[in-house]
């Protein structure tokens, strides 16, 4: 709850309220609500412990909550009428500004002064209240401390296996049997959450004997419900709605004569007539087939296994010990301080082996000491400890990790409870998901928030809160996961405010969730309309294969006319065809995905959208164009364009959007075919300096007739982008013949990229040389050259670009007359394709 009152402490020192010169009282409503946050947020720690067993106190922070949410919503109006104000000034007519700036903004002003005024009296009487409750005052941890430890993350990596060689070794041995007889054997690992079973069976799936070993492997997520046909789907890399018997028909197909693993991760169920019925649709493959199974029951183990289990135990205290050290001091080495060491050592003996419980304990200590506390006899002493049972233990102590995380954490961990077990998550979408929800609070208002989101992801990761992390090409982190006991955590702790549904008729208490998510896998399901009801919502997730493919859902006008404080939205894969005008009514609204729907056109009223950040259009075919005045979405940070493979113009003024950080396509229009309205010139490119990411440049051939234009690009000032794609046509036109045309090479000369890329795409180039600006891109990793007919040669110092992995030659025939001279020149590559 910090985190929402320090949002609304910052809103009542906002320019936009200031700007807006309110009735007289109106400033000192503001400053008496300030100081009144204060005094309040000083006790929040306390009031929220004491909230576990305490129902007064618990009504009184559920009033509290809901006073900061409407002052939140009030404050966020003001900022973004302010915006609205500010782009109407600029962009209308002078008649129209006189409109707005006279009798409308008087009675705009007298409105909100009146809602500002009952907020206050609504907040003095809960601070009145705060009294009888008497709470000790515990100032949240100072973000400022966060933002200097950035570069201080202390986590294992999940191949940093320790105390299960043994096990590893067992299990290997099993799988690369070559005197397996049967047509696919079983191998249980059982143990209980938090002792290592998944991180096991991913260190022998990704060994590299045993991927030369079997020709088909695939890993499946099974949790909670033990649907065969889902199982069946995941190993087919299905996402259709086939009928169980084409579904079982593909899974033979697939399997036959082939020998597999297969990862059945996290089975609870132990009905064995599911797992015969799985099982028999398995019998296809070669001898030697293997799947392992990982399981919390021992029933389900011996049922399913016809290898011996292999029962995971507690590390013994020598690994325990050493997984402990790790995580808790710098360098792995051991604390000279021998108060510290001797609670150490108590610590981890109660931990029990579980090496999930070792590192949040360990992760807490190198907090603590990283923050010059030394004196750790609390949590030697800590009432947790008395907890007899191990599981319950493990979990308590993963709820001590959470309490000592700072505030605008929580709420990011919270956030997490809005997506099943097994989900994985997209690290750059989670964090823009955080940002927009205004979990992300900064000390230094220089920091960009996507930046400090970083900072906040790789601090919950060295916590063990994340995990099954997945890199990409860069070493950049790409995707995670969340174990299942950190999940049950986040659903323990956001059970009021936050509601995964997985049911159609699920129940909840409608007036305090403000964050919902439908994860309801129904072929047939229909509209859902209980959302309705939630009119305080923040967040709606629409999950994917919550609906039918076969039908279009109008869901989007019954979000707009009745959701109007979303801050993020999400309706990737719902079938929607259609962004109806009403979308202009959710003006808090930061987060907008419409990724894989087929929708044809974007209306021009979504750039009355001033808040938004982030815009998800991806994998929509069928648009053609984007709206007009763009420009107006001033707060824009992530406008995502991949594969709307008909996007042919963008209009005039992207310049003016410097807050972008993500533009993943842009399109060089052929100005003959759009005379009325003014196309985007590529020198919109030019002020653009913030792009991260990829950028994908087509339509290139629409600058022959003027090269030099090429240059107000300046990509060479663009330091953070990692991948440049340069297209002459269209990115998805169809091949034709086209001829030799030199203005390409003066046009590629001032498309000159920053020195740091690391992949460069090249297609359908008419030049016959490349520039030599090419041989001095120290970091490229990957160049493809494709359908370039008309290129004769490479810069000489191509040939020593060391950081060069792969290289891609496809449709290029006189460069490749001489090919054995060509691979000659880059033997030093690890990967080049030529064709």
């Amino acid at each position: 709850m910090d985190a929402i009152a320090g949002n609304v402490f910052q809103g009542l020192t906002s320019v936009a309220l200031e700007e807006f010169k309110l009735l007289r009282n109106a400033k000192h409503d503001a400053e008496s609500m300030k100081n009144t946050i204060l005094a309040i947020r000083a006790t929040l720690l306390d009031a929220e412990a004491r909230a576990n067993n305490n129902h007064q106190v618990s009504f009184w922070l559920k009033r509290l909550k809901d006073v900061l949410y409407d002052a939140d919503d009030l404050l966020d109006d003001l900022s973004t009428e302010a915006l609205r104000r500010g782009i109407m000034t600029r962009k209308v007519a002078k008649k129209v500004r006189i409109f707005f700036s006279k009798s409308n903004q008087v009675v705009y002003n007298f409105k909100m002064a009146h809602k500002l005024r009952e907020l206050r009296g609504r907040l003095g009487e809960i601070d009145t209240d705060k009294k009888q409750f008497d709470f000790d005052d515990h100032p949240p941890k100072p973000l400022s401390l966060l933002e200097e430890r950035k570069q201080t993350y202390s986590f294992v990596q999940e191949d940093e296996i320790i105390g299960r060689e043994k096990e590893k070794d067992m299990i290997l041995s099993y799988l690369l049997d070559n005197d397996a007889e049967a047509s696919v054997s079983i191998i249980p690992i059982v143990g209980f959450g938090g002792l290592g079973k998944t991180t096991l069976a991913q260190i022998v799936y990704n060994h590299v004997d045993v991927q030369k070993h079997f020709g088909l492997q695939r890993w499946v997520c099974v949790s909670d419900e033990f649907d065969v046909k889902q199982i069946a789907q995941k190993i087919l890399e299905q996402k259709s709605s086939k009928e169980m018997e084409e579904v079982q028909q593909d899974l033979r197909q697939l399997i036959e004569g082939k020998k597999f693993l297969i990862v059945l991760d996290n089975v609870w169920n132990d009905d064995v007539d599911l797992w015969r019925k799985l099982r028999s649709l398995l019998t296809m493959g070669e001898e030697g087939s293997m799947i392992i199974v990982t399981t919390r029951s021992g029933k389900v183990g011996k049922m399913m296994g016809n290898y011996p289990p292999i029962i995971l135990e507690g590390l013994d205290g020598k690994r325990s010990w050493e997984l402990f050290c790790r995580m808790a001091f710098e360098g792995d080495r051991e604390s000279n301080d021998k108060k510290l060491l001797e609670i150490g050592n108590e610590v981890v003996k109660k931990c029990g082996g579980v090496p999930l419980a070792i590192r949040a304990v360990g992760r807490l200590v190198y907090d603590k000491i990283l923050e010059g506390i030394t004196d750790l006899s609390y949590l030697r002493n800590c009432e947790l400890w008395k907890v007899d049972k191990l599981e319950e233990r493990i979990f308590a102590i993963l709820k001590l990790s959470y309490d000592n995380l700072p505030s605008p954490m929580k709420n990011c961990i919270a956030f997490c409870s809005l997506f099943p077990k097994d989900f994985v998550f997209k690290k750059q979408t989670l964090i823009q998901m955080w940002v927009a929800e205004g979990f992300i609070q900064s000390a230094n208002q220089m920091r960009c928030e996507e930046d400090l989101g970083n900072e906040y992801f790789m601090n919950l990761l060295s916590r063990s809160f994340f995990q099954n992390i997945i890199r990409d090409e860069y070493g950049d982190i790409e995707t995670c996961k969340m174990h299942d006991l950190i999940h049950d955590l986040a659903q323990f702790i956001a059970k009021d405010e936050y509601l995964l549904i997985k049911e159609e008729k699920a129940e909840s208490t409608k007036d305090t969730i403000r964050h919902l998510a439908y994860d309801v896998p129904r072929e047939n399901w229909e509209v859902p309309t209980s959302f309705l009801e939630f009119e305080k919502l923040r967040t709606m997730l629409l999950l994917t294969h919550s609906f039918s493919r076969q039908k279009d859902h109008p869901i989007f006008d019954l979000v707009a006319s009745k959701l109007k404080l979303l801050r993020v939205l999400n309706l990737s894969n719902s079938c929607t065809t259609k962004i109806p005008k009403s979308i202009e009514k959710l003006k808090h609204l930061r987060f907008l995905d419409l990724s894989c729907n087929n929708i044809k056109q974007v209306p021009r009223t979504i750039t009355k959208l001033h808040n938004l950040q982030t815009l998800n259009l991806a994998c929509n075919s069928s648009i053609r164009e984007l709206p007009e005045d763009i420009s107006k979405l001033v707060s824009l940070r992530h406008l995502d364009l991949n594969f709307c493979d008909g996007l042919e113009w963008m209009p005039n003024g992207l310049r003016q959007l410097t807050s972008l950080q993500t533009l993943t396509d842009f399109v060089v229009d052929n100005k003959q075919m759009h005379e009325k309205r003014a196309s985007a010139r590529i020198s919109e490119l030019g002020e653009l300096n913030n792009l991260k990411g990829r950028l994908t440049i087509s339509g290139l051939k629409h600058l022959r007739s003027n090269p030099e234009e090429a240059e107000s690009a300046r990509l060479k000032e663009k330091q953070h982008l990692q991948c440049l794609s340069f297209y002459w046509d269209p990115i998805y036109s169809p091949f034709g013949e086209f001829s030799n045309d030199a203005s390409d090479e003066l046009i590629l000369e001032r498309l000159r990229p920053h020195h740091t890329i690391k992949r460069l795409h090249i297609r359908r180039f008419c030049g016959e040389r490349l520039p030599d600006w090419i041989g001095n891109l120290v970091e490229l990793r990957l160049l493809r050259l494709i359908d370039c007919r008309y290129l004769r040669s490479l810069p000489e110092g191509l040939r020593n670009l060391r950081s060069l992995k792969a290289m891609s030659i496809i449709g290029c025939p006189l460069l490749l007359a001489d090919d054995v001279h060509v691979r000659q020149n880059f033997a030093h590559v690890p990967c080049v394709a030529i064709a």
